[in-house]
């Protein structure tokens, strides 16, 4: 016989089993190629997962400071504030420096109303809680706004409605008052 002849393909084995599957260290390749496959399914369920927490997190986001209207303000302009963003936004306030005009409201009138004799820091027209209550947001001290970007400290909060220092004699003082606080700033 030739060495030729003695070289033939090998056939399956008689008895039924079928020829084992190659294997990666000592994975069967179908089972490896299974797990990647399953491995590409997660990673694209999570990568949307992420995709929508962050889209939900930037609708409650801050918004810019140059911004009248965005996410988390009324068409007014107005930010609508809580308890549980009343932080972030005192200290956006403070971090900012923005002023606005007083227009028709007295801040000073309202907080010697309210018995608070210290100074006003900053104001600014809000939208409180999930009834949006047209009211404004006081932060007072007796720290400068200046100190407090430098040092961080805490400040005191305190959300009124419009009518507060005004003088209607319907309303008692602590009716105008909506929410009151300590605020801790950081430093920038």
């Amino acid at each position: 016989m030739s060495p030729r002849s003695q070289e033939r393909p090998s056939s399956p084995p008689k008895d039924g089993r079928r020829a084992r599957f190659r294997t990666v260290l000592g994975i069967p390749v179908p089972l490896v190629l299974l797990a990647l496959v399953a491995s590409a399914l997660m990673g694209v369920q999570l990568a949307d997962a992420l995709e929508q927490t962050t889209d939900n997190a930037s609708s409650t986001g801050v918004t810019s400071v140059d911004s009248r209207t965005g996410i988390g303000k009324i068409s007014a302009g107005a930010p609508v504030v809580t308890e549980t963003t009343l932080g972030t936004e005192v200290q956006r306030l403070i971090d900012s420096g923005t002023i606005q005009p007083m227009t028709s409201f007295d801040a000073a009138t309202c907080l010697r109303e309210l018995g608070v004799s210290d100074s006003i820091l900053i104001l600014e027209e809000v939208a409180w809680g999930g009834d949006q209550t047209q009211g404004w947001l006081l932060v007072h001290g007796p720290l400068d706004r200046d100190t407090l970007r430098a040092n961080g400290g805490i400040v005191s909060a305190t959300v009124v409605l419009p009518s507060c220092g005004t003088t209607d004699d319907d309303i008692t003082p602590a009716q105008n008052k909506l929410w009151s606080g300590d605020v801790r700033i950081g430093s920038l």
